[in-house]
């Protein structure tokens, strides 16, 4: 099924009919919707996709040259390519009429074997492919260090950088449940149409979970370690950083003092998680994120996010079908460890796309703040107003408890702007979004 990627798609589109050749980069994390995109965008074009998978290093680019041979109507090759560089020269020898889309997908293990493909791609494309009839895309699941983004930008059209998709995506997707299951199930597959496909609507919440996470051949069961090996080296360690966010501890001092090291020994795992998009790292507003004390890493996918709180620390006991513990704790810590944080991303990703109505102006700020004692959920203002929200899982008779330690918190940020306050409640959930 593909969702809410119109904006991408036309983007895509319009280059597609310019009279010359484009050249497009479209970076997202794994299960993000990249080659949902590709697909849905190529469906109507000819289209030569070049696509890769773990293979011995010797075989490795002769197969990429077989793909090319094979869509121009060839056998495949009777020589062996030992370089990216070898298959781009391929690839120009073949005369191209009607305009061909050419993809380049999971770029990044191109890379990871010839560390100097992306120079070569970039150089091939200024001196023979930009004067071709075709689109160019490349898509990767890993941000690139920042002197080759710098050569990518000189040459590209576009970059596009896929997020997750919103929850309203779910509601697509399950149209007859209700909004409360569709946030525990956002909770635990997030909206990757890659897990969600998996989910049973004709089997309750529980059934699922133990279907998809906690049966020794369920699809999810070794989702996480999974994930990482398709990348890394030393998954031990990033595993146990990725468990340590989960638990709570977003704050690189905090992860650190978990683990029992040291925060400079963290750094590059810390980017190289940044980098795959696994993690992002937020900064309170108005902070610069390279100099701030304050930053704080989340893990992006929500079944990564899961699976770390509740599926690897139980591993062995997994393993040994000792379910019934594990799922006793997912009943008594699912709510507050992992359904409060999907909510509050719900309503943000609300108010974001809905600024102008919420707040009664337009804002022309609008994102988190925090200290080492204080947090607001939001702050927006423009020229004349500034409004403080907090956002609550429970009902109005606690949202005037919260209304006044909001006004405290809000003095730690002090502004002239004319002061608004919002408390928002379990209830705009259900009646709104």
């Amino acid at each position: 099924m593909f969702l809410q990627r119109e904006d991408e798609l036309r983007l895509l589109n319009n280059d597609y009919q310019l009279p010359y050749a484009t050249f497009e980069f479209i970076y997202g994390a794994k299960n993000s919707g990249k080659t949902a995109l590709l697909n849905e965008f190529t469906k109507d074009k000819k289209t030569l996709f070049i696509s890769n998978f773990e293979m011995i290093n010797t075989h490795f680019f002769t197969s990429l040259a077989n793909i090319i041979s094979n869509y121009f109507d060839q056998k495949d090759c009777k020589f062996t390519f030992s370089n990216f560089k070898e298959v781009l020269e391929f690839l120009s020898k073949h005369e191209i009429e009607k305009k061909l889309v050419i993809i380049f997908d999971d770029f990044q293990n191109i890379q990871k074997i010839d560390k100097n493909a992306l120079s070569e791609l970039l150089s091939f494309w200024k001196k023979n492919l930009k004067n071709r009839n075709i689109q160019l895309i490349v898509s990767s699941s890993l941000l690139f260090n920042e002197n080759l983004q710098k050569n990518i930008d000189k040459f590209v059209s576009n970059i596009i950088k896929l997020k997750y998709l919103d929850f309203s995506a779910l509601k697509e997707f399950f149209p007859e449940i209700n909004k409360l299951d569709l946030l525990y199930i956002y909770s635990i597959l997030g909206t990757s149409t890659t897990n969600l496909k998996y989910y049973n609507t004709k089997k309750n919440f529980s059934e699922n979970i133990y279907n998809l996470f906690l049966s020794s051949n369920a699809y999810l069961f070794d989702y996480g370690i999974r994930l990482l090996k398709n990348e890394l080296s030393d998954i031990g360690a990033y595993a146990s950083i990725l468990h340590a966010i989960s638990l709570g501890n977003t704050k690189i001092g905090d992860i650190a003092q978990f683990l029992d090291v040291k925060s400079t020994y963290l750094s590059r795992y810390m980017q190289k998680l940044l980098d795959m998009m696994i993690v992002s790292k937020n900064v309170p507003l108005g902070e610069d994120i390279r100099k701030t004390k304050y930053g704080r890493y989340e893990i992006e996918d929500n079944t990564l996010k899961f699976w770390f709180s509740f599926i690897y620390p139980n591993f062995a006991k997994l393993k040994a079908s000792n379910v019934e513990d594990v799922t006793k704790l997912i009943e008594d810590e699912f709510i507050s460890k992992i359904v409060f944080k999907s909510y509050k991303k719900c309503i943000k990703e609300f108010i974001l796309k809905n600024k102008d109505s919420t707040f009664g102006y337009k804002p022309q700020t609008i994102g988190s703040w925090w200290d080492n004692s204080n947090s607001i959920d939001l702050i927006a203002y423009d020229n004349l107003n500034i409004t403080y929200v907090q956002i609550l899982w429970e009902d109005k008779d606690m949202a005037k408890i919260s209304y006044g330690k909001l006004k405290a918190s809000s003095e730690k940020y002090n502004s002239s702007l004319e002061k608004n306050f919002l408390i928002i409640t379990k209830e705009t959930f259900f009646n709104i979004i």
